[in-house]
């Protein structure tokens, strides 16, 4: 998912969302999205030498974390439902669910391809796709959105961003992730009345690109979960990819590459030939069906 992506691979490749973003051109890193920050903290960590003539008071007041953020952060810590609504530059919209009851988790995206998600219901986990029509199961036990990865990771706070034509109407909080060769940018905007999170932009810039940025409105944060999210059917209903045999497989999936509009010119741009499909993992075939499917129609 370029990480600007939660993309129906959600938790395969979502799961990674969370910074991740959510335009259906670009599936190899998705999602982010709502779900892991795909990121590293270490080169913005602040040399000795860079710090220069720094007191140690003027550095704790800069690498400090918002009270904000903090306060919103703790929901995540019990039961909860977050609903936001994605927006790229493009226009393209993407609505994202995520929601915990006890120890099960539910995750659900929303384009105007299909929906896609992830749900564990008392340890047992699936990803699923309703565009492809498979699910298979899945480890993961734990799904960190921005918030929490900023907090649990202690990402000091940056200051070099921030809209300032907003500042009147939110008080906002900026994060820095920066990796080795891109950079994201988190600002959250709160309400100057309650301090709850209204909504979040999300900065991404690498080497050598413009810059993509995805604006998430927050439709709902609260603190609790309706019971009905938690059901399995809504992925175990869905053909089970991991159970097919190699030709079963290969037959599905040309299936869906020809209803998708998938071509063996894409194939061969993703790195498969037809007889890999054989064995292709879940996580491949559905990122493929978003990267290269769908197109539209030409004029």
């Amino acid at each position: 998912m370029d990480i600007k992506k939660i993309c129906a691979a959600l938790c395969a490749c979502v799961v990674c969302l969370c910074a991740a973003g959510c335009s259906k051109d670009s599936k190899d890193s998705s999602s982010a999205t709502e779900s892991k920050a795909n990121v590293s903290t270490a080169d913005s960590e602040k040399s000795e030498d860079s710090k220069g003539d720094e007191s140690d008071a003027d550095s704790k007041v800069v690498n400090e974390q918002g009270e904000l953020i903090t306060k919103t952060a703790a929901i995540f810590d019990g039961d909860y439902t977050l609903k936001t609504t994605c927006t790229e530059a493009d226009g393209s919209k993407q609505e994202v669910v995520r929601a915990k009851k006890g120890g099960n988790i539910y995750l659900k995206v929303t384009s105007d391809i299909g929906t896609s998600g992830f749900i564990s219901v008392d340890g047992a986990g699936y990803d699923y796709d309703n565009v492809t029509g498979v699910y298979h199961k899945s480890d993961v036990t734990e799904l960190d959105g921005v918030i929490e990865s900023i907090v649990k990771q202690n990402l000091p706070r940056t200051y070099g961003h921030i809209n300032s034509d907003e500042a009147d109407d939110f008080d906002i909080e900026e994060y820095t992730y920066t990796g080795d060769t891109y950079i994201t940018v988190i600002d959250l905007y709160f309400d100057r009345s309650d301090g709850s999170l209204k909504k979040y932009t999300q900065t991404f810039t690498v080497e050598g690109s413009d810059d993509k940025v995805s604006e998430y409105t927050v439709d709902e944060l609260s603190g609790d979960a309706d019971d009905s999210l938690f059901d399995v059917s809504q992925a175990t209903s869905l053909v089970d990819f991991d159970s097919m045999s190699e030709d079963q497989r290969l037959g599905y999936c040309q299936g869906i590459f020809n209803k998708a509009g998938v071509t063996t010119d894409d194939l061969s741009a993703g790195g498969y030939q037809t007889d890999d499909l054989k064995t292709i993992s879940y996580d491949s075939f559905v990122s493929l069906v978003y990267t290269y499917g769908f197109k539209p129609a030409q004029q």
